[in-house]
């Protein structure tokens, strides 16, 4: 395990390195906590106490604007069938629902994006507070107990290790540990394809058995299409974005030229980063292209798909988890055998080497697109008829 400096020294050599924009934004705050005097005059413990309220002020508002938005849904999904037009949630009762479905959507298409904004300020300033608790607790073993005073992380207290050299947890508490982690992540993964899933089913019915006149209606659908796209978007702007450094790929020309030995350490460790960043990358883009191609195919050929609800959302799950699956195995050995068959074929002696290797990485980018896209095209033609019959 490499400790504090390895981890700088070798992220610091990486010729790209993945960066949020939050990042930056924290690490121009940290340079400026840096001066005592400034940290002490408007930075203290006051301004940390006064951030956690903003940050649970967004939490309770947040949970709020979760339980109108799960209302809103769940009405529009009653409204799905066409025999019930009312809808009934602990003894209070909503009469025909059906007749407000645009209304109905506007409001909850409204939230999502409203929401996505709180959160991403949420986050920036818990990280604003993260830098500030560094400042005032430099030991991170106590400031990790001291931030509890401050930052609710309502997991600490399930998981521990032991910090006692010789003993260590039984392996049926690591797999517990394990699949409680799995569990954790397969109930996020549900709730947030199924809710798209959902969003996409009421917006088909608003457009098909609209309740309004046309230009509402069609106002409607455009506004609830965007208000998701834009919160997607969100989302997307929040991960780790790619940056270049050319100056680092001389770095290591030197390393490797002084030091072999350390060299060879540094791209083992750069080769296993990439190795999770890639499966990570993996998941992400199978999982939006598996989105897109399974609703484009079952509202433009099977659109009466969507009368079964039952039928359509489990196939739907189903073929999610199976392409997600298949995708990264086949990617995952795809790329095992053509990085070996570059580096056996193509040594470093090599003129064209570089060119060689880039077309190598456009080939597995390009297998990164097509292998979800192919499975997710095949299980959608194949599940979606049944659905029908």
């Amino acid at each position: 395990m490499p400790n504090e400096t390895t981890k700088k020294e070798i992220e610091s050599l990486r010729e790209i390195r993945w960066k949020t924009h939050l990042s930056n934004r924290v690490q121009e705050f940290s340079k400026i906590i840096q001066n005592d005097r400034i940290f002490e005059e408007y930075f203290s413990k006051s301004y940390v106490e006064n951030l956690t309220n903003k940050s649970q002020n967004i939490t309770k508002f947040v949970v709020k604007l979760g339980i109108i938005y799960s209302l809103l849904m769940l009405s529009l999904f009653a409204s799905l069938n066409s025999n019930q037009s009312d809808f009934e949630i602990f003894g209070y009762g909503f009469k025909n629902i059906g007749a407000y479905k645009e209304l109905l959507l506007f409001l909850a298409v409204t939230i999502s994006p409203i929401t996505a904004i709180l959160l991403a300020y949420q986050k920036y300033i818990d990280a604003l507070r993260k830098e500030c608790l560094k400042k005032i607790v430099p030991d991170a073993s106590v400031r990790k107990f001291y931030s509890f005073t401050f930052i609710d992380d309502y997991f600490d207290g399930l998981t521990s290790r032991s910090y006692e050299k010789s003993t260590h947890w039984h392996g049926s508490v690591n797999l517990i540990t394990v699949l409680f982690g799995f569990t954790l992540l397969l109930l996020i993964i549900t709730l947030l394809a199924g809710s798209f899933f959902i969003q996409i089913m009421v917006i088909y019915d608003v457009v098909m058995n609209p309740s309004t006149s046309k230009y509402i209606n069609l106002f409607v659908v455009v506004f609830a299409i965007t208000s998701i796209l834009f919160t997607w978007l969100v989302s997307l702007m929040q991960l780790p974005m790619p940056e270049v450094d050319w100056t680092n790929t001389y770095k290591l020309s030197e390393i490797e030229k002084t030091d072999p030995d350390k060299y060879n350490k540094l791209m083992q460790k750069f080769a296993a980063d990439n190795s999770r960043k890639e499966a990570f990358s993996i998941i992400t883009s199978s999982s939006i292209i598996y989105i897109i191609c399974f609703t484009t195919i079952a509202l433009y050929w099977y659109s009466e798909t969507l009368e079964n609800l039952t039928f359509f959302l489990g196939n739907a799950m189903t073929g999610y988890f199976v392409v997600l699956f298949f995708s990264n195995e086949s990617n995952h050995f795809i790329r095992k055998r053509a990085l070996s068959w570059f580096f056996k074929n193509h040594p470093e002696s090599e003129p064209n080497r570089l060119k060689v290797f880039n077309k190598v990485q456009k080939t597995l980018l390009f297998t990164k697109v097509i292998i979800p896209a192919l499975l997710s095209i095949w299980y959608a033609f194949n599940t979606l008829p049944t659905t029908i019959n």
